[in-house]
């Protein structure tokens, strides 16, 4: 009952990871992985990703120590983290959102909740530590939620 039985400790990483230019990025389902300086650049989606779960050590961040880029000039790409639902919290610390266009929002919290097979359950908790949104166009939407 310590929840060592709860996936990998420490989990997987991906480090140093980048993507420009690239329409799918991302993945459907995925747990026990963490993103650590990961950079998006001009992607049709910075981040596509529908379902996780809770990391088996309790301290691990989904994505961490990231970029999420648009350069408004080029014609290719939308800033949007479609980010996962399901009954766990995704951990999203230290991460910089700048540039522009946005899709929906920069950050679209548990994208596809509630529909069937899709995204899983709308219970889906964010910890957001120390993000940057400075960089965002002052008119765009930061976050919006489904």
């Amino acid at each position: 009952a310590d929840g060592s039985d709860n996936g990998l400790s420490p989990p997987n990483v991906v480090e140093d990871e980048f993507d420009w230019h690239n329409m799918f990025v991302g993945q459907y389902s995925m747990g026990d992985v963490s993103y650590v300086r990961y950079v998006s650049v001009n992607n049709a989606h910075s981040m596509y990703w529908k379902a996780s779960k809770n990391f088996a050590d309790g301290a691990s961040h989904h994505i961490i120590d990231s970029v999420f880029a648009n350069d408004p000039t080029d014609e290719y790409g939308r800033l949007q983290v479609y980010g996962p639902s399901g009954p766990f919290t995704f951990r999203f610390a230290n991460n910089t959102f700048l540039g522009g266009p946005v899709g929906d929002a920069a950050l679209c919290a548990g994208q596809h909740c509630g529909l069937g097979g899709a995204g899983g359950p709308c219970n889906v908790q964010y910890v957001l530590e120390g993000v940057d949104w400075s960089r965002l166009m002052a008119w765009q939407k930061k976050i919006k939620f489904g």
